[in-house]
């Protein structure tokens, strides 16, 4: 079981409601690095925290981007 960096709750795909089970070394890393992008391997969507909304890999310009009006 993978905990979400930022809660510490179970890493569940908010996009599939799946528990994140990554299927290579290299994507399991890649959860404990914030500035990768990581994508469900289930449903290939952006791999976001269903508990706390964590998204993986989201840089500080997206969040600018998306909070201009």
């Amino acid at each position: 079981m993978i905990k979400c960096s930022f809660c510490e709750q179970t890493l569940v795909c908010k996009a599939c409601g799946r528990l994140f089970r990554p299927r290579s070394g290299e994507t399991h890393l890649a959860v404990y690095q914030p500035d990768m992008s990581i994508s469900c391997p289930e449903c290939q969507e952006r791999l976001i925290c269903k508990n706390c909304g964590y998204t993986y890999g989201e840089d500080e310009e997206d969040e600018e981007d998306r909070s201009e009006p």
